[in-house]
């Protein structure tokens, strides 16, 4: 269950009073969105065979002759681009099931080769007409019938047939259409979702099994090593202004006032996070005030990240540590340093430490009061981790 905790901590009261950062919540819970149901899916395939006249006449007369006289006459048929097929839908009666007619339209170019040369080519439009049995409710239209073709076969064929005048030889084709059929409808769903795949057209059985190559209808995949992220365990804000701290700069000891604003993995998100540090540092005998004094040697600096690049929670102890890179700016200079950012919930309070390149303390604000909003965030694991309690 998600933690959620109110503001609090011990504050040097600033004017105007300030209140901690908000949290923007990112847990895990059901929505309620548009999309188009799926109320049937079939996948099937339809064999054509004709003759066809060649229509050119020329073609016709050279064809001819080349048959008479004994020589090669073969056909190339190319198969369409599945999107160039048209089909239509039309309900013939609406049910569970009920009976959809679709006409589908294709077109495919032949060309007729006398030894090897290609004598003419030309385009022949096959039809093909199926009834089906669908799952079509009375509401259900026209409209919401979603039909396409997915592959276009054409074998090739070694002859051509004779044929008496006026037609002449007579091409033969042969068409198979690999077809996708969709009922579809505008629902709103509230759901948890995984990919589908169509059901078999077992309502009537096939007659004949065509090659259709079913890795057409594969979903592409995901890159899970780059999105989606995963969400972090918890989230937290910091807020603290001129707090006392007693830091320690590669170990000599610096007492000073600590200012930090600090969104961490906002909406659960690693990339939604964001913070400032600032260090003034004070005499070491000398009591804080709003305006502090300077030491012999002066530590102040400001300390802004460049990445943030992992936020790992301890939910146990309610508490959160984001690791990174950020620029110092300090003595007039700046320089890189890795930090990591620690917020506690109880008591509110955080912690900065800051690393030069060879992992080395170069400075380590202690412990420092501030005005703590923390939450745990709620993620996949912890749906599953409880479907697995309820079994």
């Amino acid at each position: 269950m998600s933690k959620r905790k109110s503001i609090r901590g011990s504050q040097i009261t600033p004017s105007p009073t300030p209140t901690g950062i908000p949290l923007d919540p990112n847990d895990l819970t059901p929505e309620c969105i548009r999309v188009d149901k799926v109320y049937d899916w079939v996948f099937f395939t339809t064999e054509y065979q004709n003759k066809n006249m060649i229509p050119d006449e020329a073609c016709r007369t050279a064809v001819t002759n080349a048959l008479q006289q004994g020589e090669e006459v073969t056909v190339q048929c190319d198969p369409a681009d599945p999107d160039d097929v048209l089909c239509n839908a039309t309900i013939l009666e609406n049910g569970n099931p009920g009976r959809v007619q679709i006409i589908w339209t294709v077109p495919v170019e032949v060309s007729v080769l006398i030894n090897g040369n290609v004598a003419c080519t030309f385009t022949v439009r096959t039809q093909f007409r199926d009834e089906i049995a669908l799952c079509v409710p009375s509401g259900i239209t026209n409209d919401n019938i979603n039909c396409r073709a997915t592959q276009v076969i054409c074998p090739s064929n070694n002859g051509v047939l004779m044929g008496s005048d006026p037609f002449g030889p007579m091409v033969p084709v042969r068409v198979i259409l690999c077809k996708d059929v969709q009922v579809e409808y505008p629902v709103k769903l509230e759901v948890l979702a995984k990919f589908c795949f169509p059901r078999p057209n077992d309502i009537e059985l096939p007659e004949q099994t065509f090659p259709c190559d079913l890795d057409l209808l594969e979903f592409p995949e995901q890159c899970p090593a780059i999105f989606p992220r995963q969400n972090t365990e918890s989230q937290a804000t910091a807020l603290a202004r001129n707090e006392d701290t007693v830091a320690e700069f590669n170990g000599t000891v610096v007492t000073g006032l600590s200012t930090l604003e600090a969104e961490i993995a906002q909406e659960c998100s690693v990339a939604n996070s964001t913070f400032y540090y600032e260090f003034d540092a004070t005499d070491p005998d000398t009591t804080p005030t709003p305006t502090p004094t300077p030491s012999p040697f002066d530590y102040s600096f400001t300390f802004v990240p460049t990445t943030i690049e992992r936020v790992t929670s301890n939910l146990a102890e309610e508490s959160l540590t984001a690791f990174g890179e950020g620029r110092r700016s300090f003595d007039g200079t700046e320089e890189t340093l890795f930090y990591e950012l620690n917020i506690f919930n109880d008591p509110d309070q955080f912690r900065l430490i800051l690393r030069n390149s060879s992992g080395q303390v170069v400075f380590d604000s202690g412990v420092v009061d501030a005005l703590v909003n923390y939450s745990e965030c709620r993620t996949f694991n912890d749906i599953l981790t409880n479907n697995n309690d309820d079994d």
